[in-house]
């Protein structure tokens, strides 16, 4: 449900600590199975058999081995599973790279008309002829990420403390008419202070993209970043100090909540999705396309093919090593047998729509939904009496001071399932 949001210290202190691997499932963390490419192929041939659609996510550092991967996987796939959604995170790729790229995939699967094509970049290594060039090849919504690094790890005041490099890379955006620009802002460094991430966000609001993604460096990394060393962070109240601010000034620009972090503009297709009940999580983030596999490609990309889960290599010199071998760098995921499908409607419910509707769950999953319902039921109404949501005849809606505590409430309400977590329990009266 698209609404407002509040931050309640006292709900946030007590329920909003959350174990990040459990927020969403099946996340990282639940890819248990030891899988070979042969699963791969297997999932690939099921999704050829059923004609459907694809999302494709790219993290390129190396165009030969992109070229390897998908002469192994193209093959496996039908000509008429055209790609509706493309997500290439472009990274230190230059000009030419991305233009051959591009080029190589064009060659090896349909584009529908009209996809949605998302280029990722990286503040300092965009400018505006790279922007003009990913508008030329067909890209129409542009993720800029916005590191708040020390000068150490090799940012500069220049890249990270001034709106100078933002604004340039929005103006370009909006000038070429991309349809979506999104900005990825980090909190919780330590040489982060309230004032300085509150400079940086009001500069960031006053340009208005269409979609904020706000991510707290202590947790996991959004999709296709690497993980940040856990030194350099900031104490966990001033990590939630600047969360809650960017909570409230964004709610006070107009920005709504959409889920983890992702904050958009009321006219922004995320909305509309979420409005029309179509939103939908995945492996590669929020989008509106439901119905499509996801195929992605790159050092540790995840990918779903139908209900299968598949993880490649994180060790970019044993990713590369298995290709070399003309092997597919196939390491972990969870096969469609070990997915818990109650466990992840309930999360996708939360996540989508701060919603969950009991009717559907005991349609869809039987005699285990209510059992589900009728060992959480003393929870969900703890958690009606302190104010975090309303619990109706048949499902529960979560209130403007419950809805950031979705991250949370996804773990607590899997414990039933998985037989037992901490979950909310340590924040329980």
């Amino acid at each position: 449900m698209f609404g407002p949001v509040s931050w309640d210290p006292n709900l946030m202190q007590r329920y909003g600590q959350t174990h990040q691997p459990t927020c969403w499932y099946p996340g990282p963390a639940d890819l248990r199975d030891r899988l070979s490419p042969l699963d791969l192929f297997r999932a690939l041939r099921d999704s050829r058999r059923a004609r459907r659609p694809l999302s494709l996510a790219i993290h390129a550092t190396d165009l030969a081995y992109v070229q390897r991967e998908l002469q192994q996987v193209t093959c496996h796939l039908d000509a008429g599973q055209s790609v509706v959604q493309l997500r290439l995170n472009v990274g230190t790729l230059g000009i030419e790279a991305v233009r051959g790229l591009m080029a190589l995939l064009q060659d090896c699967l349909p584009f529908a008309p009209g996809m949605d094509c998302i280029a990722e970049v990286e503040l300092a290594h965009t400018d505006w002829p790279m922007v003009g060039v990913l508008r030329s090849l067909g890209f129409n919504q542009l993720s800029v990420g916005v590191p708040d690094l020390h000068p150490s790890e090799g940012g500069t005041l220049e890249y990270f403390r001034s709106a100078t490099r933002i604004r340039a890379l929005i103006e370009a955006a909006r000038a070429l008419h991309f349809s979506a620009i999104n900005v990825d802002l980090g909190y919780g460094r330590s040489w982060q202070t309230g004032g300085s991430f509150a400079r940086k966000l009001a500069s960031i609001i006053e340009l208005q993209p269409d979609r904020v993604t706000m991510f707290d460096y202590r947790g996991l990394p959004l999709a296709g970043r690497q993980p940040v060393p856990r030194l350099g962070l900031a104490s966990r109240s001033a990590a939630r100090a600047m969360h809650r601010h960017g909570v409230e000034q964004l709610g006070d620009a107009g920005y709504r909540l959409l889920g983890l972090g992702c904050f958009v503009l009321p006219h922004d297709d995320l909305a509309l999705a979420q409005e029309n009940g179509s939103l939908q999580h995945d492996v590669c983030g929020y989008t509106p396309h439901a119905g499509v596999d996801h195929l992605a490609l790159g050092v540790g990309a995840i990918s779903r093919l139908g209900d299968c889960y598949v993880q490649y290599l994180e060790q970019p010199a044993r990713y590369r090593q298995a290709l070399e071998r003309d092997l597919l760098p196939v390491w972990r995921g969870l096969r469609a047998e070990h997915v818990d499908r109650l466990r992840r409607a309930i999360c996708q419910q939360l996540l989508c729509q701060s919603a969950v509707d009991f009717a559907v769950l005991r349609a869809d999953h039987g005699a285990a939904a209510q059992r589900w319902l009728d060992e959480l039921l003393p929870l969900l109404r703890q958690l009606e009496r302190d104010g975090a949501l309303e619990l109706l005849p048949e499902g529960l809606l979560l209130r403007p001071a419950g809805r950031l505590l979705a991250p949370a409430l996804c773990e607590a309400f899997s414990e039933p399932l998985l037989g037992g977590s901490d979950g909310l329990r340590h924040n329980r009266r």
